[in-house]
């Protein structure tokens, strides 16, 4: 793998209703002072697949939260890490399973990070005591209707830069290994 990046992708038909990173701005930012290049992929409803994918086996590393393209892992080069972002919300298991599990399978390091409460977007806009911020348990067992309301739906991410950089640090050291 020649040069490092880091890209963050969306679901390719429509990202409007996919969780995305409230701080796109500071993750990059982030990124590129431990030293990956960074491309934002975003592309549009129009994009040409091959393009894209080409744009994605050129990286090292994807990144991106659960429900945002993370399919796009496919064009991933064997070798590459595998970022996921699991958005909060005992979202672990279902992103496990998604992708973390295939990764591996498909020859990708795979990574996972859980955002906690405090980097959710639910908490302002539903407050502390509203069940899918309170007991995401209740959530799950409503269905996978309501799960995918609050947790996929109605919530943007706030990574804690503190507590992700960590996640980054390590991506670096395992294309070094």
């Amino acid at each position: 793998m020649s040069g490092i990046k880091e890209i963050t992708v969306r679901e390719l038909p429509t990202a409007a209703d996919a969780p995305r990173c409230a701080v796109t701005s500071q993750v990059p930012a982030l990124a590129k002072r431990i030293g990956f290049e960074v491309v934002i992929g975003d592309p549009p409803f129009n994009v040409d697949v091959g393009d894209f994918a080409r744009e994605v086996n050129a990286a090292d590393v994807l990144m991106g939260v659960h429900g945002a393209g993370l399919t796009n892992s496919l064009f991933l080069p064997t070798g590459a890490v595998f970022i996921q972002v699991n958005p909060f919300g005992k979202m672990e298991h279902i992103g496990e399973v998604d992708f973390g599990t295939p990764a591996v399978d498909m020859g990708l390091k795979y990574m996972a990070y859980s955002c906690g409460m405090e980097e959710s977007t639910l908490v302002d806009t539903l407050g502390r005591d509203h069940p899918a911020v309170k007991d995401p348990e209740s959530i799950h067992r409503s269905g996978w209707s309501k799960v995918a309301e609050y947790y996929l739906g109605k919530q943007d991410v706030k990574l804690d830069l503190q507590r992700f950089e960590p996640v980054l640090l390590k991506a670096m050291a395992m294309l070094r290994e």
